[in-house]
């Protein structure tokens, strides 16, 4: 498992476990009233406007930052991911939620339908995987052709839910008036003290359009509880406006919202329009669910009356009491014969964990064009520079050399390169090289995998990487046929009865290359003057050297005194060596032969000193 599996998976982890307690504890065991404490568990922990509120804010943040072209990038990426874990998740929850309602609370399941909500949480650092299991490459310009569709639809649908919310509002509050009959006042008045609303912002009115009891409004000062312009008992009263005061206390007016963005991020799918529906009926399951916490056989026979009675129609954001025929009979049968549930809280938990940690392995990829456009924007790749090559988990710290570099910047510029949506370490590539380019514009970055290539350009004002998918893949056998490896010694110091040891890599001194019996030198170190690479405050008792090419011949280690007044010279047999017991500065000699038979000749250098020195 990589690092960045299991952070996803113990943060995933822990939230689940916080949706599966807040779960457990709304389930509320029966009891004769709810009170001011008791109310406060069944309201939301976050707005159903959350995931909305972000995807509009880093579409906003981003077109200042990076422009249209960038914000368009950036929107694309995350609303792939997010869009394509709610077209995953709403058709399987579809599929077994007939079954949930069966053996789990209502209030487990309207959760379910919401958990998507919290995707936002894919965007941090901490949600990072290594990499996409797969990649679909879009090319020329069909990405943005299906974003361009895709989004006309998504505002469209949005404009239209939110024009028939207005109309809908204007209709039913046309004509309307504060309530002043005092007996509908006391028993308003004695709900909001019990269910916690001490100075509540959204009022209640009568309607002559309304059909049924209803709440409607999205912002708590706009909101409006309606009653329909006719007689209502006392007991009804009190469940009609307990009922909406539920809703109003769990914002569900801005879970229907979700639902309806849900809606409209996957417009063109038929499911997702029946996922928004059966939420809706769960919604109101569950506030019944809670209205009814004590209630005698008798209160939920008035109650099941009451539904019958104001079955109507039901558009925008909006709560009604008895809102959908369709789901009427569910609503009677849980009403009247309540039985007994499980919490759901496991399941919760369990769907959470699912929906985090199988999202983010499907990227897409896009604007494929020429490594030549896409990586040598700062100038011709002939005026690129390569600097200090790297080797993913290379032990010898080894220094490489491009043996033919404009053959190097012809292969790259030649593959073809896609933009890669998601945000991935790439930590799980079997191999990788890392290197530095000196650019007409200044210093870059590059980062060769598997199947990406990763940029940062230090040059420009954005620094964030970009990363570049390959497809087929780089052609590891070519770019190792011109990068040569430079030799290096690894040294492994032990204390005695020590088992582990630790591993001390060596600096070059220097280091020949031997071409037709002359040596041409590659590399010269230098020994800075009151520094020194190597040990100090430890003791160790012998030197296990390894080498990162095949030794030519034996190799030899001169030994001299911290103060360079004594030396001698030292032939190790079998890679082992043991030290001397005062601290001392060391130096090897070794032959080496590559892969395709070029002899080197270096000298590397260590210390091992007292904390004195």
């Amino acid at each position: 498992m990589s690092q960045e599996v299991f952070f996803r998976g113990l943060f995933s982890g822990v939230m689940s476990l916080i949706f599966a307690w807040a779960v457990f504890s709304r389930q509320d065991e029966e009891k004769t009233g709810i009170t001011e404490f008791e109310i406060q568990r069944y309201r939301p922990y976050i707005s159903g406007a959350l995931l909305p509120m972000f995807l509009a804010a880093i579409t906003i943040l981003a077109s200042f930052f990076y422009g249209i072209p960038g914000a368009a990038r950036l929107t694309l990426s995350t609303s792939f991911e997010i869009f394509l874990t709610i077209c995953l998740y709403y058709p399987v929850l579809l599929l077994i939620m007939p079954l949930l309602r069966k053996h789990i609370s209502a209030r487990a399941c309207a959760m379910l339908w919401l958990l998507p909500n919290y995707l936002y949480i894919l965007a941090q650092s901490y949600m990072e995987l290594p990499s996409p299991l797969l990649v679909i490459p879009l090319n020329g310009n069909w990405a943005w052709i299906l974003f361009g569709l895709w989004f006309a639809g998504f505002v469209s649908i949005l404009f239209w839910k939110m024009g028939e919310h207005l109309l809908f509002r204007y209709h039913i509050l046309k004509g309307s008036s504060a309530i002043t009959d005092q007996r509908v006042l006391n028993i308003w008045n004695e709900l909001l003290s019990e269910t916690g609303f001490k100075k509540p912002k959204f009022k209640l009115v009568l309607s002559p359009a309304a059909a049924t009891p209803l709440t409607i409004g999205l912002f708590r000062r706009s909101t409006r509880v309606v009653l329909p312009d006719r007689h209502y008992s006392d007991q009804e009263l009190k469940l009609i406006l307990h009922h909406e005061l539920v809703h109003i206390g769990r914002e569900d007016a801005w879970s229907k919202f979700f639902m309806i963005f849900c809606a409209a991020m996957c417009w063109f799918n038929p499911l997702m329009w029946i996922a928004m529906r059966k939420s809706a009926d769960d919604m109101e399951l569950s506030c019944d669910e809670t209205v009814l916490l004590g209630a005698d056989d008798a209160t939920r026979k008035q109650y099941a009356l009451l539904l019958l009675d104001t079955v109507a129609d039901e558009r925008g954001f909006t709560t009604c009491l008895s809102a959908n025929a369709n789901a009427m009979r569910h609503r009677l049968r849980a009403v009247t014969k309540p039985g007994k549930r499980h919490s759901g809280a496991l399941i919760v938990g369990a769907a959470f964990f699912l929906l985090a940690m199988s999202s983010g392995y499907v990227a897409l990829a896009y604007d494929g064009d020429s490594g030549a456009e896409v990586l040598y924007q700062a100038g011709e790749p002939s005026e690129y520079v390569i600097r200090n090559i790297t080797r993913k988990d290379d032990p010898f710290n080894t220094k490489f050399e491009v043996t033919d570099e404009s053959a190097f910047h012809e292969y790259l510029a030649g593959l073809t390169c896609y933009d890669l949506t998601g945000s991935y370490s790439y930590s799980d590539s079997a191999r990788y090289y890392t290197y530095n380019l000196e650019t007409p514009k200044g210093t870059e970055v590059f980062v060769l995998y598997d199947d990406m290539i990763k940029v940062v350009r230090f040059h420009e004002e954005n620094t964030d990487a970009e990363y570049y998918y390959v497809p087929g893949g780089l052609d590891w056998d070519y770019i190792d046929s011109i990068i040569a490896a430079q030799p290096a010694c690894n040294v492994q110091l032990y204390e005695l009865n020590d088992q582990y040891g630790r591993d001390l890599s060596t600096y070059v001194n220097f280091l020949w290359k031997i071409e037709d019996g002359e040596r041409i030198l590659l590399q010269e170190g230098s020994y800075p003057e009151g520094e020194y690479h190597g040990i100090f405050g430890y003791e160790p008792h012998t030197a296990v050297f390894s080498f990162s090419h095949e030794l030519a011949a034996p190799f030899s280690v001169l030994v001299e005194s911290w103060d360079y007044s004594e030396s001698y010279m030292v032939h190790p047999e079998n890679l082992t060596m043991k030290l001397p017991d005062y601290p001392a500065h060391y130096t090897v000699f070794a032959a080496f032969q590559s892969d395709d038979e070029t002899m080197y000749e270096a000298e590397f250098w260590f210390s091992i000193g007292d904390i004195g020195n």
